[in-house]
């Protein structure tokens, strides 16, 4: 289809815009300075309107911004121009296929409807759009997406993620501080495999003592995703690690309190040794940024210097260390047990492996014949 609805561009000019930063693409609606909006645009003004609605959301600072993002996405698409006329049922479906047709995962082309169902729902509570509208745009079913098959998560391979770690620990010799800080939180995502936001959310208190009789000490996850709490054990080398950060840390710092972060922002580190951005939590560009530095150090692809990267591998390794899709669901904490099931996917080479391994032991056919009485064959 070479032309749009209304006011909505070609697709083939779509599909070679830029991708603009978000306030960027807002801006792309916003009228002439000083200029009031036309009565009935969608997004007029567009930056009041989205972040208005992203506000709302009861959600994390991640999500809002995934939510705002895709919504900003959908804006851009209908184009600077759309009014609530060109929100339809049938730009929507539309806009979906056009998602798929561009290669999009099943998973984004769901993220991005999630966040659009938000955002017409609140267009319809504030008056913006028709009650029908609405109804007929949320009443949209999904196209099935090209890709049948998820891909396996990108994980880092044993020699990969100790790389990881021994770029970690040098580290430490030029900053002892942040040295100790970023090996703690690799060991934490990798050997733990906690998401961004639920390691930022973790106070000193979260770290848990070990149990009597126990000899592994625990993350108390009180903000997990959708609220769900779980406490997950820790690796020896883990424990060790924010040991030595929270010991660096009060020797620099001062004393923490048991409700301070347990991993706070140090910013860069000036001439004199001090910092300049101390204390806050470490959220998900802090993160990034640590993981994207040490990533190149050790020659990661660049596809795994992201954190998410180290949660897929402690799913990994728990699965080859023996542990069941239970254990690793319960572990990683995810809401169902499909989620999980992404790390059992099987190629050419895994079943090789796995063919090879049951025929171990078995007699081959030769040695079959040879066991036998002649005279039964």
């Amino acid at each position: 289809m070479s032309e749009a609805h209304g006011n909505v561009p070609a697709m083939n000019d779509i599909a070679t815009a830029p991708h603009d930063d978000v306030d960027e693409v807002l801006a792309l609606a916003l009228l002439e300075p000083g200029a009031r909006a036309a009565v009935g645009e969608l997004v007029a003004p567009a930056e009041e309107l989205l972040a208005g609605f992203a506000a709302t959301l009861v959600a994390r600072p991640q999500t809002q911004r995934t939510y705002r993002r895709a919504c900003a996405r959908f804006v851009r698409w209908l184009g600077p121009l759309a009014g609530p006329e060109d929100l339809t049922a049938q730009n929507l479906a539309r806009y979906h296929e056009h998602l798929v047709a561009g290669d999009r995962s099943s998973a984004t082309v769901k993220k991005d409807r999630a966040a659009l169902n938000s955002f017409v729902r609140w267009l319809a509570e504030h008056e913006y759009l028709p009650a029908r509208q609405a109804r007929e745009a949320l009443a949209v079913r999904l196209p099935r997406a090209r890709r049948q098959t998820r891909d396996t998560p990108k994980a880092l391979s044993s020699e990969q993620y100790q790389r990881l770690i021994r770029e970690a620990k040098a580290r430490i010799a030029d900053d002892p501080l942040a040295g100790a800080r970023d090996l703690a939180i690799i060991l934490v995502l990798g050997d733990a495999g906690l998401r961004c936001e639920e390691l930022a959310e973790l106070d000193r208190r979260d770290f848990l003592p070990a149990r009597t009789g126990a000899r592994l000490r625990a993350l108390d996850i009180r903000h997990g995703k959708g609220d769900c709490q779980r406490r997950v054990k820790l690796s020896t080398d883990a424990t060790r690690a924010i040991v030595r950060w929270d010991r660096e840390r009060a020797r620099a710092l001062g004393d923490p309190t048991a409700d301070d972060p347990l991993f706070i922002t140090l910013g860069r580190r000036r001439h004199d040794g001090t910092y300049t951005h101390v204390g806050g939590r470490c959220h998900q560009e802090v993160l990034a940024d640590i993981l994207k530095r040490l990533g190149a150090a050790a020659e990661l692809p660049p596809e795994l210097r992201h954190p998410h990267a180290l949660r897929h591998t402690c799913a990994t390794e728990l699965l080859r260390a023996g542990a069941n899709v239970s254990d690793v669901r319960t572990f990683l904490g995810h809401a169902s047990v499909k989620t999980t099931s992404v790390y059992l996917a099987s190629g050419e080479d895994r079943q090789e492996h796995v063919v090879t391994l049951r025929e171990r032991g078995r007699p081959t056919l030769n040695e079959d014949r040879e066991a036998v009485s002649p005279g039964r064959f």
